[in-house]
């Protein structure tokens, strides 16, 4: 068993399949680079991005910077429009996307487990293009138009999947925050009209390429988290669980999919040492079962949310040192 590579025991513990420990990814894509090691057994991958004009990206999204986060989009490019009309979506299969993964994947050697990144959800993208209010407006008053750019994220992330498969990735993670801190943003008869079918598209597609299933969804995600299942979610990832009760989420889903979490990033960054160790003791036993099932982490921009060295330190220990 002590001779199995981190790539096999981060699949073990996705597949239910009794991993030796806990795998962790402590260090990959955390943001900024701070050269402290915590401990990793996987390696996130991505297709480049094109270089934005004039303050704007390649979806022609502009974000305000703040601070250490990613920041926020503040200029809409579908915003107000009721078609599609005079808009151009990117296109991910350019080759010179994917010239970084290939030698990432290369110096791997098969080693730690890799995840890729897609360009974009299949929910959370929404916002960046429409805003947040014509997005809801338009879930209500022209769903077509919804419809027709969902179709664009299942299909480019299909093409996409295809050739991180072919180059060697593991798992496709999508970024897809779908709720508010105590609710969803749309109505589950929405949500299961609307995304859930692409979801499930994109899912199946993955696991006939041999793919595990990644989905990073915050907010109060907990009725959702059961449709993803449906759709085909191999694996969870929640940064905002106590929201939501790691007991409840435990009751309706430990066992059925994989969780990948830090501890909750609003409501224990005050916790001292022996707080933090029983608040890790308490999420594993809520949420891994006796076969597999829970994957650790931190959170990519600690700076962001204010979690200081030491408490990084503390959280990776105790998930480490879990017996």
């Amino acid at each position: 068993m002590s001779n199995l590579t981190s790539r096999e025991i981060v699949r073990r513990a996705i597949r239910f399949e009794n991993p030796p420990r806990i795998p962790y990814n402590f260090d990959s894509n955390r943001t900024p680079a701070d050269n402290i090691e915590y401990g990793e057994d996987m390696i996130w991958v991505f297709p480049k991005p094109k270089l934005g004009i004039h303050g704007k990206n390649e979806w022609s999204v502009g974000y305000e910077k703040i601070g250490e986060t990613f920041g926020e989009p503040k200029i809409f490019p579908l915003e107000g429009k009721e078609t599609l009309e005079g808009y151009t979506f990117p296109d991910f299969t350019e080759e010179w996307r994917y010239s970084d993964m290939i030698s990432e994947i290369k110096k791997n050697k098969g080693e730690k487990y890799v995840l890729g990144m897609t360009p974009n959800g299949i929910f959370q993208h929404m916002i960046d293009l429409f805003g947040f209010q014509d997005f809801l407006v338009n879930v209500a008053i022209n769903p077509h138009l919804v419809e027709e750019v969902c179709d664009f994220f299942c299909s480019s992330n299909i093409k996409v999947a295809s050739i991180m498969a072919e180059l060697g990735v593991d798992g496709v993670i999508t970024m897809d925050d779908s709720a508010l801190q105590d609710r969803p943003m749309i109505s589950m008869d929405s949500f299961n009209k609307i995304f859930k079918p692409r979801f499930k598209k994109f899912y199946d597609h993955c696991h006939s390429l041999g793919l595990d299933t990644f989905i990073h969804t915050c907010g109060y995600t907990i009725d959702i988290i059961e449709e993803l299942i449906d759709a085909g979610a191999d694996v969870v990832n929640l940064d905002q669980q106590d929201n939501m009760g790691i007991w409840e989420l435990s009751k309706r889903y430990k066992g059925r999919v994989c969780f990948y979490c830090p501890l909750d990033i609003q409501r224990t960054l005050e916790l001292d040492e022996n707080g933090i160790t029983e608040r890790v003791n308490e999420m594993i036993k809520a949420f891994m079962t006796d076969k597999g099932g829970f994957i650790a982490k931190t959170y990519p921009q600690p700076r962001a949310v204010g979690m200081s060295d030491n408490y990084l330190r503390i959280m990776t220990n105790a998930f480490k040192n879990y017996k």
